[in-house]
């Protein structure tokens, strides 16, 4: 028994990478909308997305410490006792709490470069500064080659082959039923 538990204790090596690619090719698709949801009138759109950014950091970093997240309802508690990823808990919560986009987006930025300080402290392969501008748009966004040079790293052919931004159970789906129950995340006959 302590050799299964050993073994599943955390991901596979590689595995992790993927993982790990997998939150920031999710941050990636979103950034922007920060800053673009409240330039058309949606502050709540703005508001929605960066908190959403916010809960995919927090994942991001119990998974560089190599922890298995919590849900949702100890999150917050959880990423701040963290010995290196509640570098980020400031930053991401300042992005929650600003009422205009740009503070918001701010906060996530600052954020997500402690996020890549940690990631390179893990042993991870990264870029210097995870975060562009958003093409000629005054936003900004997630380098691909974040996700790239991580992608790169994955040896395990089968773990190579997979989709870019599926990654986990938990990376696609936050239902609760779906979650703690396997069964409901197999394919149905």
């Amino acid at each position: 028994m302590d050799g299964i538990r050993r073994r599943l204790q955390w991901y596979p090596h590689d595995v992790w990478r993927h993982v790990v690619a997998t939150d920031w090719a999710r941050l990636a698709q979103e950034l922007p909308f920060v800053g673009r949801t409240a330039e058309r009138g949606d502050d709540l759109g703005s508001r929605v997305v960066a908190a959403r950014l916010a809960g995919i950091a927090m994942h991001l970093g119990h998974l560089l410490e190599r922890r298995w997240p919590p849900y949702a309802k100890w999150l917050g508690t959880s990423l701040t006792r963290l010995p290196r990823s509640g570098a980020a808990a400031e930053a991401l919560h300042a992005a929650v709490a600003a009422d205009g986009w740009r503070e918001r987006e701010a906060g996530l930025v600052a954020g997500l470069r402690a996020l890549n300080r940690m990631q390179e402290g893990a042993g991870l392969p990264t870029v210097d500064d995870p975060v562009e501008p958003f093409w000629d748009r005054p936003y900004r966004g997630v380098r691909e080659a974040v996700i790239v040079v991580l992608e790169k790293s994955v040896e395990d052919p089968a773990v190579r082959a997979l989709p870019r931004g599926v990654g986990s159970a938990e990376q696609w789906s936050d239902n609760v039923d779906v979650l703690t129950r396997s069964g409901r995340r197999r394919p149905s006959p």
